[in-house]
Formats: C-alpha cells, structure tokens, sequence
C-alpha cells in the first residue's frame, strides 16, 4: 500500500533516448546513486524505441545502478517492473489499459494524463499519483503546453497526487505549487545540468515545507 505522505515531491526521469547512449545514461544513474536520498527522490526509469529484449535488459541494469535510498518507477510495462523489482511503474497513454493484474504487483502506480476525460482510467489502474504533461513547452522535444489553468483543473478533478511535468525548472516550480500539485518531474533541467545532484537537491528544497493544502487534500483530511 502507498501511502501519499511517502511519495517523493521531486520525480528525475532518466531517459535514455535524451542520454544518446548506453554509456551517458549509465554515467547518469551512477551519479544519481553516489547519493543517500533518504526516499526524498523517485527515478523513472524511461526506456522508448528499444526492442522488449534489449528494453528488458536496460529497465534490469537501471535497476542494478539505483540505491534503495530512492523510490524506483519503470516506465511502461508493469509486469517488467513487478519481475525486476522496481517500486512502481509509470503509464503512459498507451499502456492506460494494463490489466489489473500486473498493476496490483506494485506499490506505486503512477499514471500519464493530458486530459481529464483520461481521470476515468485512474481508478481501475489503481492508480496513486498522476503525472500532467506537458505544463510548459517542454525543453528538448516538440509538445504542445497545456498551460496552469489546465494544470490547475485536473489537481482539482484528480483523486491521487498531482505531479507536473514539461519544462519544469527553477523559475516556474512555484507557479506550479501555486497550482497545489503534489510534486514535479524533471528531466533536462537535470540531466543536462553540470552538476545533476545539486540540480536536484535545489528542486527538493523548494518542498522542504510541503504546501499545507495540497497535503490535506491528498490524505482527504
């Protein structure tokens, strides 16, 4: 069972497509995991265009480089996820239609929404937290921003935790906690940053003191 106030606020999706190569995206989970993070930190682990052998045996050597200090998501195949022994699994459109069966293996079900007709999913999934992209024109591929009126009613339609994602850096995370979303995901800002653990422990400390509301809201309180 997940419980809301266990989720990580900061979410670093470690994409291999945006490393290029093996190698750079190793050189990536390697500096994230010389770190404790005290479960203050959640890695999506998000493998695209690779066949499902070579998608297996990168989601498994991820998982080999990342500390037990950080909560571990596989994006895309829940099954996998369960099998290699990651925390949870992210959906993304395509895989709005996981059976159950595979979904209820794990701990953390986080699901990809871009519209509120898309919410009606969240529940049979078992979902625990949404992620809503892209919030800003996103900084390293083409996409359309939904923008923080958008934003802002599928936090209040959405049963579970809100994250937003799509370039998210330091000069609109406030906009976006403006919005009480739970928690942000980031991905170039980081990884292209000189310094990715500092980059990271910067976006944390903008949660250091969760927003009030947004945690009473998550717990139903």
């Amino acid at each position: 069972m997940t419980l809301v106030s266990s989720l990580p606020h900061v979410m670093l999706i470690c994409d291999y497509q945006f490393c290029g190569s093996t190698e750079r995206w190793c050189e990536a989970l390697q500096t994230i995991s010389n770190k404790d993070w005290n479960n203050e930190l959640a890695v999506q682990v998000r493998i695209k265009n690779q066949s499902p052998t070579q998608y297996h045996e990168l989601a498994e050597l991820a998982k080999s480089m990342l500390p037990s200090t950080v909560r571990t998501l596989l994006n895309g195949d829940a099954e996998v996820a369960a099998e290699l022994g990651y925390d949870g699994v992210h959906l993304p459109q395509s895989r709005l239609k996981t059976p159950s069966m595979y979904t209820e293996k794990l701990s953390w079900v986080s699901v990809a929404i871009h519209a509120t007709s898309e919410l009606d999913f969240l529940e049979p999934l078992g979902a625990h937290s949404i992620v809503v992209a892209p919030v800003f024109r996103p900084q390293w591929k083409a996409g359309t921003p939904l923008g923080l009126s958008r934003l802002r009613a599928l936090v209040v339609q959405s049963s579970v935790p809100v994250y937003a994602l799509g370039g998210i850096d330091y000069s609109n995370v406030d906009a976006c906690k403006q919005q009480h979303v739970y928690g942000i995901a980031v991905l170039s800002s980081v990884l292209k940053a000189r310094d990715p653990v500092e980059a990271i422990k910067k976006y944390l400390a903008c949660f250091a003191l969760a927003n009030p509301l947004q945690e009473s809201r998550s717990t139903g309180d």
